[in-house]
């Protein structure tokens, strides 16, 4: 049903239209940034393109065998392609969970539990860096299934950016030649990734950040954190429910405070205190963890460049609870080299989907970002 979307009424509106119109297209690019949605709706539309006892005849019942078989990823008439680890080969079109090691097989079924229950949930398996090209052929040996009169079959392709060219290139040959009855819903937030050949055969649909008086309803309707931390998520996700729900669950005024004192630690020599930092922060190899601390750096930097271009009055700072500490770092640190801090932080987000060592990851960091404090 559409109210288990939160907000992006524009984009319901269109879907409806289309689907009351008789105008569904072959593929459709769900377009915005990360965690407002855009997997969600495309479940919704899959239910919607196979409900069999529709309401208001442009919206999911989300009780007929169809729907309740698509909300829990069952159906034969709903597949989501997401990022995998490498398997076993890559030589065949079998099913590429088929070839995963056990280990990873038991994460990635884990992990489809979770975005089943919330579609919402971030799909987070270790190496998984890329779609992988056995998972578009796979694809391919499916859509052109016959499947009984009333029914569509809706191939969910999340985060499609993260398709290397061999995998964008078999799924480009279905958008040329697409067959009846079949839906392709690519979901990313980073478009300008995608080749222009698969963008331009699809219908895009862009899906706007949250507003954060919707965040905070949903929220306090759904969770039991404070109010004040609450507050802090909604102003911090920049429009995301999903990055919300990942900064409060990891501790988000402990995880705030704990990246300043890691930033002043690393300006005041203090490496004992440094080290200690990055072991609680990797303990038990919590990448979730280790993704919101570097996030919640990036935050207390770019606060510190738009101090320095704007002025401590005028600058829109998120922190601005802590503004004073962000003057006395800028005043303290005149000549920090800003933009590569911020390159140094978003490479060391890369590593962490790689796998490499999380402790490590924080104590190169930290050399680094002193090198560029000056």
């Amino acid at each position: 049903m559409w109210n288990n979307i939160i907000g992006q009424d524009a984009v319901i509106v269109k879907l409806k239209s289309i689907f009351t119109g008789n105008k569904i297209g072959h593929a459709y690019l769900f377009e915005g940034t990360e965690g407002v949605g855009k997997d969600a709706v495309a479940v919704e539309f899959a239910k919607l393109l196979n409900c069999t006892d529709l309401i208001s005849k442009n919206e999911a019942c989300d009780k007929c065998t169809n729907c309740r078989k698509i909300s829990e990823f069952r159906s034969e008439y709903f597949r989501l392609i997401c990022a995998l680890p490498a398997g076993k080969s890559d030589e065949t079109n079998a099913d590429p969970v088929e070839k995963l090691s056990t280990a990873d097989f038991d994460a990635y079924m884990e992990e489809m539990s979770l975005k089943s229950e919330n579609p919402y949930h971030y799909i987070d398996l270790p190496n998984a860096n890329n779609i992988r090209i056995n998972s578009i052929r796979n694809l391919v040996s499916k859509i052109y299934l016959s499947s009984p009169a009333g029914n569509t079959k809706v191939f969910l392709i999340s985060e499609a950016d993260k398709m290397k060219q061999e995998a964008s290139n078999a799924l480009l040959k279905i958008l040329e030649e697409p067959p009846k009855n079949s839906v392709i819903i690519l979901t990313t937030s980073k478009v300008n990734a995608l080749p222009q050949t698969i963008i331009g055969r699809c219908q895009r649909i862009h899906f706007e950040p949250l507003e954060d008086e919707l965040l905070k309803k949903k929220l306090t309707d759904t969770t039991n954190y404070p109010p004040k931390q609450i507050e802090l998520a909604s102003r911090l996700c920049f429009g995301s429910y999903t990055r919300a729900s990942r900064l409060l669950s990891s501790g988000i005024e402990d995880i705030r405070d704990t990246a300043l004192e890691f930033l002043i630690s690393i300006l005041k020599n203090s490496y004992a205190d440094v080290i200690l930092i990055c072991r609680k922060i990797s303990a038990k190899n919590d990448r979730e963890k280790t993704r919101n601390f570097l996030f919640f750096l990036n935050i207390w930097i770019r606060d510190l460049m738009r101090i320095r271009n704007l002025g401590e009055k005028t600058a829109k700072v998120i922190n601005f609870d802590l503004i004073d500490r962000l003057s006395r770092l800028n005043a303290n640190f005149p000549n920090a080299d800003i933009f590569k801090i911020v390159l140094e932080l978003e490479e060391a987000e890369k590593l962490i989907s790689q796998n490499v060592q999380l402790t490590l990851i924080l104590v190169n960091l930290s050399f680094r970002l002193k090198k560029h404090f000056g």
